[in-house]
């Protein structure tokens, strides 16, 4: 990695992190708040039609994003032509939405789903409008304005979800959160960025940049089914409040580690796609993220699977109880996705959509076939046959990146046994802290945790801490010479 270009990297995994657990923390503190204001079932209401919001946003985006900044040459023809065809998009699959919303309703047997579909998917047009913005922002890897950007988004639109759930909309004030975001997100992107399309549409363009996207959709599109199948099964068969001790259980999980890997995918596969061309290179740096999200997801997500109870029982009260299981194996779950996810991106990287199409298809019949199988037994058997998914994935996921560079399932793993040991030593110091109050509880294991961690690491030797030390030594010394 030349000399500028990794301190645009290490430039950009900053302002990531920052606006990832900036951003997300608010987001995640702002829910704290609502889900002991808000009960279980109206989180489950939300959950049953995320989905859609979800599968529209990938139909919208068509694979776009990583086209573009997989594309070397792309001009502003190719952007305009991308932002008149997902605005397009956007209005049809709105009126489809506003169509099938009574039958959604029928399907769930919850009758204010149609309202609540409704109104949500008016956030599937105005985020079509930003698309571009936010595009152009990963390619230039300006994460900096796109902290500032998101981060006065979510203090306007989290503010009115808490004024609305205080004054008894309930489900309706997660709803105006999302449609307030995103139209917050728009407005300060037209401001701050400044791009405006021409009046111009290629067909050429569209053509050439849904070449690449279209398989990238199609892969999108699938994985997203089978992530949410989950919760389209366990809405059809169990109650609105076992759907939302699904979501809530899945959400903290996520903020951890589907935001470590957003902040990787966000910053490594621009960087990944510029060395596209320099196979020695690309191999080196796709190692070393490996290795980077490993030592840290790893911890982080077994660390948290101690931290559950407590922490649900003090945050989220006593009513959240149920989802402290799913909480425990999402996070296992979520311990695997990362790594698995990151030799996705490598196939992307090359401009392999196909064969990313052809990796993600493979792995449906076994996420469906294990949902099948585990639902009739409960949540419980649910979200542990999801973590042997996982577990599967990553072997899949691994095949290519095995197959051509020599960088298989097992070749991972055996890198990340250091990992692996210092997470195994961390969890036995955890395993005996036991204190009656939460909060203490929590601070205490977070402290022994990392202390412990960093110890095992250093006494292991293991590469990736020793680039942590050196990139926040060279961010203090680069502030104390200021």
């Amino acid at each position: 990695m030349t000399h500028s270009l990794k301190e645009r990297a290490v430039s950009g995994m900053i302002w990531s992190i920052v606006e990832r657990f900036l951003v997300q923390g608010v987001q995640f503190g702002i829910s704290i708040v609502l889900a002991r204001i808000i009960s279980p079932s109206d989180f489950g209401l939300i959950g049953m039609v995320a989905i859609f919001i979800v599968l529209s946003d990938i139909i919208i985006n068509s694979g776009f994003t990583q086209a573009l900044i997989q594309k070397k040459d792309r001009t502003q023809t190719d952007y305009s032509t991308v932002f008149y065809f997902n605005l397009l998009v956007s209005v049809i699959l709105y009126g489809i939405i506003y169509v099938i919303a009574p039958f959604v309703a029928d399907f769930y047997s919850a009758p204010p789903l149609t309202h609540i579909i409704r109104v949500l998917g008016v956030s599937i047009i105005i985020k079509s409008l930003c698309l571009v913005q936010t595009t152009k922002l990963a390619i230039d890897l300006n994460f900096k304005l796109r902290t500032k950007i998101n981060f006065l988004s979510v203090i306007i639109s989290g503010s009115l979800a808490l004024y609305l759930a205080y004054h008894g909309f309930g489900a309706m004030a997660l709803v105006y959160q999302t449609i307030i975001n995103s139209i917050c997100v728009t407005i300060f992107m037209a401001i701050l960025l400044r791009w405006r399309p021409n009046f111009e549409f290629s067909y050429v363009s569209l053509k050439s940049l849904f070449g690449f996207g279209s398989k990238l959709l199609l892969a999108s599109f699938v994985r997203t089914i089978v992530d949410n199948c989950y919760a389209i099964l366990i809405g059809r068969f169990f109650s609105s409040k076992e759907v939302g001790y699904y979501t809530q259980g899945r959400n903290i999980p996520d903020l951890i580690s589907v935001n470590l890997f957003n902040i990787l995918q966000g910053v490594l596969f621009p960087i990944m796609s510029s060395t596209q061309d320099d196979t020695e290179r690309l191999i080196r740096i796709y190692k070393k993220s490996l290795d980077m999200t490993a030592f840290i997801v790893m911890p982080a997500m077994v660390g948290f699977t101690f931290l559950a109870e407590p922490f649900v029982h003090f945050f989220l009260t006593d009513k959240w109880l149920p989802a402290v299981v799913v909480i425990q194996w999402i996070c296992l779950s979520r311990m695997i996705i990362p790594m698995s996810a990151l030799n996705c991106s490598l196939i992307n990287a090359v401009g392999r959509s196909d064969t990313y199409l052809k990796v993600d298809l493979s792995k449906l019949p076994i996420t469906v076939g294990a949902l099948l199988i585990t639902a009739p037994f409960g949540l419980t058997a649910v979200v542990v046959g999801n973590f042997v998914v996982s577990l599967i994935c990553f072997f899949i996921n691994a095949y290519y990146p095995g197959k051509w560079y020599g960088h298989g399932a097992w070749q991972q793993i055996k890198s990340m046994l250091p990992m692996m040991l210092a997470t195994l030593i961390m969890s036995a110091a955890l395993w005996f802290i036991r204190i009656d109050n939460g909060i203490y509880e929590i601070i205490v294991k977070v402290f022994v945790g990392a202390i412990v961690y960093y110890c095992a690491s250093i006494f292991l030797k293991i590469d990736s801490c020793h680039e942590v030390n050196k990139i926040i030594l060279s961010a203090l010394k680069k502030r104390a010479s200021r």
